[in-house]
């Protein structure tokens, strides 16, 4: 490439980025120019043919004639006044601001438990729908961090991957049930496996995955995951849903049972692992909050957060034009000022 074109070509990028029309529909209201000047021409070269076929050629173009720089210059001031109107309501935008802007965020992921035992209600009005309510009030706590979605039950689900669309993740989130989970069970370690793959593979402590379920592991291997998360640098908290009390978990099937029974035909109660939550909080240098906790607990999660080193995105570039409208119209203002005067000169003269 000639050091010429090195240079022409990012000079031309630059004069488009500074220069825009805001309403360039207007600007076909410009072919009016030539038509208009087309049918002075014409007119006016008929109205010559005409005084010769009258004989009175010669008179008639002394008289014209006499008034022949006035009236072009009457025309041209015409036509630019006309120009310049339609001009100023394409609306010429100029001076483009463009700033670069770095700034640093953490990459959360929510992992949402959507196993059978997430319709208990011993939180009403059931776990699953108090999840969501959760899920929403953490989107608005953490706008400015990237964001993903995971869910679960025997198997993991990528729902949404990291993003800053916080109504996009918001949407997904409310549209989750339990029947969309195709495995039955509850496995930890593949929420957690899952999310180890998600996040990017980049070095630094900026990662967080925020665990949300009632702790029953039916697959094992919970414990190991979070450490496997601990060394790649991703910080787990575990959010528990459900009382110590426990509930019945909802019958979804057709049976006629209102709650789900063992082969022994006893009701099956679901209780929160808040033990075994509480480990993988700890083996990955995280901690487990409750979510009676309310205000406090975003507060610590927002503290864990501004402790965590925070990674640095790309830069944003943000632009801005100005309309200067106003010029082209002000000039055709002061055109028609002109021709005014020299209407007012003419008559007087």
């Amino acid at each position: 490439m000639s050091l010429r074109g090195s240079f022409v070509s990012p000079l031309i990028e630059s004069c488009h980025n500074m220069f825009k029309i805001d309403s360039i529909a207007y600007l076909t209201l410009l072919l009016i120019i030539p038509v208009i000047y087309g049918v002075y021409y014409f007119l006016k070269l008929n109205a010559v043919q005409l005084w010769s076929r009258l004989g009175i050629s010669n008179q008639l173009k002394k008289s014209w004639q006499s008034n022949t720089a006035l009236q072009r210059t009457k025309f041209i001031l015409f036509l630019s006044i006309l120009f310049l109107l339609i001009i100023a309501l394409a609306n010429p935008q100029f001076g483009l601001k463009k700033e670069k802007v770095k700034t640093q965020n953490t990459e959360i992921f929510i992992a949402l438990d959507i196993s059978q035992s997430m319709m208990g209600s011993d939180i009403k009005p059931n776990r699953l729908l108090r999840s969501k309510l959760l899920i929403k009030q953490l989107l608005e706590h953490f706008r400015s961090d990237r964001i993903g979605l995971i869910t679960f039950a025997g198997e993991a689900y990528l729902q949404s991957p990291l993003t800053t669309d916080m109504a996009t993740i918001q949407l997904l989130s409310n549209m989750i049930e339990t029947h969309m989970a195709s495995t039955p069970g509850t496995s930890l370690s593949a929420a957690i496996e899952l999310a180890r793959k998600s996040f990017p593979d980049k070095e630094g402590f900026h990662k967080m995955l925020i665990l949300i379920t009632d702790g029953e592991d039916h697959e094992g291997e919970a414990i190991e995951q979070a450490k496997l998360a601990a060394k790649e640098g991703i910080s787990i908290v575990t959010i528990p849903i459900g009382t110590e009390e426990g509930s019945y978990i909802p019958n979804q099937e057709s049976t006629g049972e209102s709650f789900k029974r063992d082969n022994k035909g006893n009701l099956v109660k679901t209780i929160p692992n808040r033990k075994l939550l509480s480990e993988i909080a700890d083996v990955s240098s995280g901690t487990s909050l409750e979510i009676d906790q309310g205000d406090a607990l975003f507060e610590q999660l927002t503290k864990r957060v501004q402790l965590m080193a925070k990674k640095d995105v790309t830069f944003q570039s943000f632009n801005e034009y100005q309309s200067y409208f106003q010029w082209p119209l002000g000039i055709a203002i002061l055109l028609l000022i002109i021709d005014c005067y020299l209407i007012y000169k003419k008559r007087h003269v």
